[in-house]
């Protein structure tokens, strides 16, 4: 079970398309009004975690050819993101921020939130728990470990709101060269 906390921990919280936009939502935005992101993405991760759940040995089966697909998605998907950041660092923030619909989405290509999932349940859950509720609880901690995760990356954006303000321009294109260089990585 140890196991298991740091597995998720370690793939939550290390850098990546849901941890970069969270912070960077949080400090256009603020973290009340960027928090809409967060609850997205926790919705998108649980369903992610339970298509995962219930699907878990037909998408071994058939992993090659999904993961190209996932991987194709979450490329053209980290590159849109980074297009946008570069598009939001050139003018002024205009107090939406990202929202609920937008961190869904993300989270149904977003590769790693999907090998999470995979790897979490098939290594750790279907395993070690045989009835239905233990899976079920288990495989519920994974967008819950990704949700907090996002928040701690997000309160990081909102405390920091007025140097990613003040250096909007630079802050953008280092965040924007990162999202690319968390899509090249899907290609490698």
């Amino acid at each position: 079970m140890f196991d298991y906390f740091v597995y998720m921990l370690v793939m939550a919280i290390t850098p990546g398309p849901n941890t970069i936009l969270s912070m960077v939502n949080a400090a256009q935005v603020g973290l009340k009004k960027g928090i809409w992101l967060n609850v997205g993405m926790l919705a998108g991760i649980t369903l992610v975690s339970a298509i995962c759940l219930a699907a878990v040995e037909l998408l071994y089966a058939s992993i090659p050819q999904a993961e190209i697909y996932m991987k194709a998605l979450a490329l053209i998907y980290m590159l849109w993101l980074a297009w946008r950041m570069l598009r939001i660092g050139m003018k002024e923030v205009d107090g939406d921020g990202t929202g609920f619909i937008q961190g869904l989405l993300l989270q149904l290509v977003n590769v790693k939130v999907y090998l999470l999932a995979l790897t979490g349940i098939s290594t750790y859950v279907i395993p070690y728990h045989e009835d239905i509720a233990s899976v079920i609880a288990m495989t519920a901690l994974i967008p819950l470990m990704c949700f907090i995760c996002g928040l701690v990356w997000a309160l990081g954006g909102s405390l920091l709101r007025n140097v990613f303000l003040r250096y909007r321009r630079p802050v953008s294109i280092i965040f924007a060269l990162a999202l690319v260089w968390c899509a090249i990585r899907i290609c490698i």
